[in-house]
């Protein structure tokens, strides 16, 4: 999930709001999952957190490219 949110990431124009945020949301993946093995109970929360944020990231991604309704 993280490799197709840092695909998507790197396709955005580069003053694309999302970029940033992107960042962020990677850069903590790269940090939760360097840890090893969720062994406690706070390691497996501090996963889940992780991959809510990467589902929202993707989802800003997706809301992002749909077309506006014609009105």
């Amino acid at each position: 999930m993280a490799a197709d949110l840092r695909h998507r990431c790197e396709a955005l124009p580069a003053d694309s709001e999302l970029r940033p945020l992107t960042r962020v949301v990677l850069r903590e993946a790269v940090d939760r999952l360097s840890t090893g093995p969720a062994a406690t109970v706070a390691r497996v929360q501090s996963r889940a957190r992780l991959i809510q944020a990467l589902y929202r990231a993707l989802d800003r991604f997706d809301t992002a490219q749909q077309p506006t309704p014609a009105t």
